[in-house]
Parts: structure tokens; C-alpha cells; sequence
């Protein structure tokens, strides 16, 4: 259900979209940190997000904002085991995401948003302290279904500064044993190629 709903609103942004006359691209990157529901004693793992997205204006005030950005995820462990040296799990996983932001502009300068996601494992490792790593690939779904909401400011040379929590919607575990879902908190820097006031 969650995902046939995703799909049609991706459908519907992006045919609306198409209809759109006041597009801008830009890039934006920044700091990651994330965790994971439902399990004891996990920490946060900080990590990066880096990408690119197209900003479409629909009205003075609403915008459209799809994405593609690389998103350093997963979460640290300690094990609960005091006699080892190295008790710390780092767990590595790392998405493509395609998030579609639906922005609302209380000011120009100023936007509050939220929409979807989806996103693509690419990478899912552990790590103890000593760097020793485990790939757990075949351990992690493949597809990542989220929420995002945040907000951000533009400044007028098209320098903007964001915030935003993505949390997921479905078990990123293979197997039935746990139920966890990503919980990312993102902050970032953009910068917005030929701005224009929306």
C-alpha cells in the first residue's frame, strides 16, 4: 500500500511538473545522523549526504523539489559483551535516494517541506574499532521506503543552509527477527544555479 501510494505521487509531482515554467538545479551536501528503530543500545552514526536536485516552481509560493543524493546511514552497536577489546559494532549502510520535497515559501527566502522517498542500498558493511569489516548486503532490503520534512533558507547569491529528518517506513532487515527502520536527521548547504524567487 505505501508503496503503490509513493509511486502514484511520484507519478503525479513529476507530471505536474512537466508543466512547470520556473526550474532551477542546484547541489547540496552536508552532515548525516543516523540510526535505526528498535534496537537496545545502538548510538548514532554520523556520516555525509551529497547531491543534486531541480527546483520547480508551481506558484509564488509552492515549489517542487525532487533529488538524487548519496546518504551515509546505518548506526553503532555496542556489544554487550565487556571482556572484548573492541565491543563497538559500526553499522555501514549506505542508499542512493531519490527524495521529491513538496515546498511551501512563507517567505521567499523561506520554505518549510516534506514529501517521500525511496531509496537504493548500495553499500552495507560492519566495522569493529579495528576496521576489520563484514559485508551484510544480503542481510538488508534492497529498497528503502521514507518520509522527509524540514526546512531551509536561501540567501540571495543562492547560498541556502537546510534541515531535515527523513524516517523510514519499512523494515530495512531481510529477515522477520527485527524490525527497524532508518532514522536520519540531515543538515545541510546548497546552492541553487540561476535562483529565482518562487
Amino acid at each position: 500500500m505505501i508503496k503503490n501510494l509513493t509511486i502514484l505521487f511520484l507519478f503525479v509531482c513529476l507530471t505536474k511538473a512537466a508543466s512547470a515554467q520556473q526550474v532551477s538545479f542546484g547541489a547540496k551536501g552536508g552532515l548525516n545522523i543516523a540510526t535505526i528503530t528498535d534496537i537496545d543500545d545502538s548510538k548514532t552514526r554520523a556520516s555525509i549526504h551529497l547531491g543534486a536536485f531541480a527546483k520547480i516552481g508551481l506558484t509564488e509560493e509552492w515549489a517542487i523539489q525532487p533529488e538524487l543524493v548519496y546518504s551515509g546511514q546505518g548506526y553503532k552497536w555496542d556489544l554487550p559483551v565487556p571482556l572484548l577489546d573492541n565491543p563497538t559494532l559500526h553499522y555501514n549502510i549506505n542508499y542512493i535516494n531519490l527524495p521529491v520535497m513538496v515546498q511551501y515559501h512563507i517567505i521567499p527566502e523561506f520554505h518549510l517541506e516534506a514529501g517521500p522517498q525511496i531509496g537504493f542500498r548500495v553499500a552495507a558493511k560492519t566495522k569493529n574499532d579495528d576496521g576489520d569489516a563484514t559485508n551484510i548486503k544480503d542481510d538488508v532490503k534492497g529498497i528503502d521506503f521514507g518520509l522527509g520534512a524540514g526546512l531551509g533558507y536561501t540567501f540571495d547569491m543562492g547560498l541556502g543552509i537546510g534541515a531535515r529528518y527523513n524516517f523510514g517506513l519499512t523494515d530495512i532487515w531481510k529477515t522477520d527477527q527485527f524490525s527497524s527502520k532508518n532514522s536520519v536527521a540531515q543538515f545541510s548547504v546548497y546552492y541553487i544555479i540561476g535562483k529565482k524567487k518562487f
